[in-house]
């Protein structure tokens, strides 16, 4: 059994611009380290046993420069098979979660992110935990939560404000439970590969609790 798995998924194409250097300025990472790396470098930090990356349109010499700094962490890279790509979880990779005794963390994306935030989603005994920053015009819900931070709904943007009401925007960053996590792949045969999505879809799922944590220190991969 594993106690602790990471997935990240993102498009291969972004990780390669990061690696020719394009985004590392924005990003503020050393010349020659991309998002990626850096991600997988805080993972096996925190203690991550392993990850599973899962590229969109191939992995193609993705590994290579990977492998470095990862403490034992292993790695696995896959290629999420079209035209079935709809699925933001694949199958293998679905069935690999039920060996997970702890928690799995998702990343829907190629972000930088400060290490006190991977070490906060480790270290928290809650399961279930969606991250949220500042909500922009585009991709921001407004959402309901109760006095702890439970999230009991998605409102419309007209509804009435109350004090447990805020407008946020999931940065695409989990912390789920083997069985629920495993309970949302599983949830419809095809997506779109939007985090929203993803989101709206754990959310649906209304056996399981969730909760909101802030990660202001979170950002978006330039590009």
């Amino acid at each position: 059994m594993i106690q602790s798995l990471a997935i990240i998924v993102t498009d291969a194409r972004e990780i390669i611009a990061d690696q020719k250097g394009r985004c590392q300025a924005a990003l503020g990472l050393p010349a020659g380290t991309s998002a990626l790396s850096d991600l997988l470098s805080q993972l096996a930090q925190a203690g991550v046993q392993k990850t599973v990356i899962l590229t969109l349109h191939g992995v193609g010499d993705l590994g290579l420069g990977l492998r470095n700094g990862l403490n034992g962490m292993e790695l696995c890279l896959r290629a999420l098979p079209t035209p079935n790509a709809g699925r933001l979880i694949d199958a293998v990779t679905v069935d690999e979660i039920g060996e997970v005794c702890g928690d799995v963390l998702v990343f829907t994306g190629n972000l930088n992110i400060d290490f006190s935030l991977i070490e906060r989603l480790v270290q928290s005994s809650d399961s279930n935990l969606v991250v949220v920053g500042r909500a922009d015009s585009q991709r921001s819900l407004r959402l309901l939560t109760n006095k702890s931070l439970r999230l009991t709904a998605i409102l419309p943007q007209d509804a009435v404000s109350g004090r447990n009401v805020s407008d946020l925007s999931p940065v695409g960053v989990y912390k789920f439970g083997p069985k629920f996590l495993r309970s949302i792949a599983r949830n419809r045969r095809r997506r779109s590969n939007d985090d929203l999505e993803f989101f709206e879809a754990a959310l649906g799922r209304q056996a399981y609790e969730m909760h909101v944590i802030h990660g202001g220190t979170t950002a978006r991969h330039a590009g």
